[in-house]
């Protein structure tokens, strides 16, 4: 039987992953969170926001994942809809492991500890959807320094951590993928010397298709970086993992296929960055050229795009996100502060 080219349900997908769809802002396949289980812990990759955590919590008691288990709740970036739970989950947890650490760089604990420009931010997005955000005690944090070694062989990846599965050794390793956001990691899992799993988050663009390689753009405001999220791509294409999940949505699997949906993902965003020129210089107008970008981009997804008004303000942010990055809007001076990390 031929292995599944795009996993969108929640459930077990190798010997030690679970993929958990965290059905946030109130659907399916918006928020994919995974879970590593070992032999003597279990590791946590993003966790929604705080709407989102009793729907973790259901999921770890109906497989059994005893919240005692959890050594590290690992982020991929400071954005509510990934990790704004974090406080919550991390306060419920620690009354069963007291020793359960948030793995995190520090500029992500630096954001994710002063979230009220963040959240407001989101809201005018998402609306009520984005749950609330607390402050997150000092030793609930292990940081790191992501790496910035890419390299498809093993060995040459910096380990931060090392697990055991049934007598198989299984390795994790944390990249520096900025771009999306300056403080964006990327987790991987090695096991018998092949990179084994990739969680992108938003590293490489958004997956709403569920039998096609077709991405989207995460070009948010104010963080999004062209150049550092180019480059980021170019160096996660040196990995060939056997399966890369996406923040949103599902994981892609095979290294054929990972390969290609990040050349898919490069090229599309070069033709993005092109058309927000040319239809900023018919008319520089914000709305012209998100009406002008829409249509290419239903296409894109076989979730209903079109006329889903949620999609539409991502389109209008990431499209904004863009004529920041390139100098076509100018940041305002109340938002520069918190560029500066």
């Amino acid at each position: 039987m031929d292995e599944e080219l795009i996993i969108l349900k929640s459930g077990k997908v190798n010997d030690y992953l679970y993929h958990i769809d965290m059905k946030a802002f109130g659907a399916k396949r918006m928020l994919s969170v995974f879970l590593g289980v070992f032999d003597d812990c279990s590791v946590l990759i993003d966790c929604g926001s705080s709407l989102d955590v009793k729907k973790g919590l259901r999921f770890f008691k109906k497989n059994n994942i005893s919240l005692s288990s959890f050594k590290y709740l690992i982020t991929s970036h400071h954005h509510f809809d990934h990790i704004g739970g974090m406080w919550k989950l991390y306060e419920e947890i620690k009354k069963f492991n007291p020793n359960v650490r948030i793995l995190t760089n520090l500029k992500t604990k630096t954001l994710l500890n002063d979230f009220e420009y963040h959240l407001n931010r989101g809201r005018s997005t998402y609306g009520n959807f984005v749950g609330e955000m607390k402050p997150i005690e000092d030793v609930a944090f292990k940081i790191i320094d992501p790496s910035n070694t890419f390299s498809a062989n093993p060995n040459k990846l910096k380990i931060i951590d090392k697990f055991t599965l049934d007598g198989s050794k299984i390795k994790m390793a944390i990249l520096k993928t900025p771009g999306h956001t300056p403080d964006h990691q990327t987790p991987i899992f090695i096991k018998d010397n092949l990179i084994d799993f990739i969680f992108l988050g938003e590293a490489a663009g958004t997956l709403y298709h569920s039998s096609k390689l077709l991405t989207m753009p995460t070009s948010m405001p104010v963080y999004y970086n062209h150049e550092d999220y180019m480059n980021t791509l170019r160096n996660i294409i040196k990995l060939n993992p056997l399966m890369a999940g996406f923040g949103h949505f599902g994981i892609v699997n095979g290294q054929k296929n990972v390969h290609k949906i990040i050349l898919e993902h490069e090229k599309l965003m070069k033709e993005f960055k092109s058309l927000v020129i040319k239809y900023y210089n018919e008319k520089p107008e914000t709305k012209y050229i998100v009406e002008k970008i829409l249509p290419g981009f239903i296409h894109r997804t076989d979730l209903p795009y079109d006329n889903h008004p949620l999609f539409r303000n991502i389109t209008l942010a990431v499209v904004y996100g863009m004529m920041l990055s390139l100098g076509l809007r100018s940041i305002p001076k109340n938002e520069i502060k918190s560029l500066k990390l």
